[in-house]
């Protein structure tokens, strides 16, 4: 196992105490490359993450530290360094399954490495080949890194992680722009149609009592609320006949952990938002804040309410305060479906990256690829994608 070497603190310093500990390492060409393993160093490696380095939503600290406390996968951090420039940091987890992915599971999407964007851009420049060479040098028993949902680039740096064979995700990204406040907004997109809508909503909720928006869920109202959406999204999923990916308890206790955090933190990092009549909400979304952006992270709705389109009525007032915040774009998340491509004018296709480290993680590779292809080409078809699912629901094997 390789001693440490003297580490630039240009970006990370997390102390003498950590960088004094051994680990293995790596070199291909120039290209360093350490690997740091266990909770505790992830965890002091995220709180040295300084702001002056590009990273997205999902490697914002916090977003990491209560993700890294509250999973059960062990952190695997890799520290590159191109030759004569700082740290880049790739956080990764090791699954059940033996596979490293960056930390989140499915609820990661937009990822990208840490790192200021002249050290990206190094790493970018000492290319594909180097950081493959110093990867595969490092005991990282696992079978594969499998870097899924990556942005190609941030803020115009390109990611270094995004190969000359990695391919598209799936499922596109769907966002709004802001620019020129709600009124240009809705001017693109059937501004008459849609303020009719708004004003029959109000309307009916009148009739009920009226209606309450809540734009950031207060810290004593953030439990309440996202066990409701989590009751509400597990009823969806079993009407859908799709797995629900919030079931498992260290999920639900990351996003008890990142909103309780979001609704007490200035300037907001998460917040949950929604739609209340009679004291109880009837839709609901959960949101991220970084760098401009809006990122509706979930969202649902109770069903007995589905007439009126509650979700359709958050969304107004949500975009609406967006915009009156001054963001620069509402972003729907990941996922292609109809009511997102009513409003959204930008299109994310996001990158996935499949470095093998064993025979068994090339089979995985092509397996990973051949069936992004097939949802892809399912997914495109609107004919047999209705079909694909009207199966889900009714086949528990097709889930």
């Amino acid at each position: 196992m390789a001693k440490c070497r003297a580490k630039d603190r240009s970006m990370v310093d997390i102390g003498a105490q950590a960088f004094g500990t051994n680990h293995p390492s790596a070199d291909a060409g120039g290209l360093r490359c350490d690997v740091h393993t266990g909770r505790e160093m992830a965890l002091a490696l995220t709180d040295a993450i300084r702001s002056d380095t590009l990273y997205s939503g999902y490697q914002h600290p916090a977003f990491l530290k209560p993700w890294i406390a509250n999973s059960p996968h062990q952190p695997v951090f890799l520290v590159f360094r191109p030759n004569a420039s700082g740290p880049v940091v790739l956080p990764l987890e090791r699954t059940r399954s033996g596979v490293l992915t960056y930390p989140g599971e499915r609820q990661a999407n937009g990822n990208f490495p840490i790192g200021r964007a002249s050290d990206l851009a190094a790493l970018a420049l000492a290319g594909e080949s180097a950081i493959l060479r110093a990867v595969r040098n490092l005991p990282l028993e696992a079978d594969a890194i499998i870097l899924e949902r990556q942005l190609p680039a941030l803020n115009k740096i390109a990611n270094p992680f995004v190969f000359e064979n990695s391919f598209a995700s799936p499922n596109p990204a769907l966002a709004l722009s802001l620019d020129g406040g709600f009124n240009e907004v809705l001017k693109r997109h059937s501004a008459k149609r849609r303020r009719k809508r708004f004003r029959g909503q109000e309307r009916r909720l009148a009739g009920t009592g009226g209606y309450r928006y809540v734009p950031r869920a207060e810290p004593d109202r953030v439990a309440a609320t996202l066990n409701r959406f989590f009751a509400l999204k597990a009823a969806w999923f079993a009407r859908a006949g799709i797995a629900d990916v919030f079931s498992d308890n260290h999920v639900k206790a990351f996003y008890h952990s990142i909103f309780e955090r979001g609704a007490a933190t200035e300037p907001a990092t998460h917040e949950l938002k929604y739609l209340e009549v009679g004291g109880d909400p009837i839709a609901i979304i959960g949101c991220t804040v970084h760098r401009g952006r809006l990122t509706v992270e979930f969202g649902s709705y109770d069903e007995t309410w589905s007439e009126l389109g509650p979700g359709d009525m958050l969304f107004f007032l949500a975009i609406r305060e967006a915009a009156e915040r001054g963001l620069e774009f509402f972003d729907f998340g990941i996922g292609d479906e109809f009511y997102k491509r009513g409003w959204c004018e930008i299109e994310t296709l996001h990158s996935d990256t499949i470095i093998p480290l064993t025979l068994k993680g090339q089979a995985l590779g092509a397996s990973k690829a051949i069936r992004n292809g097939l949802i892809r080409s399912v997914k495109n078809n609107k004919t047999i994608w209705q079909t694909v699912k009207e199966l889900r629901r009714r086949l528990p094997i097709a889930r």
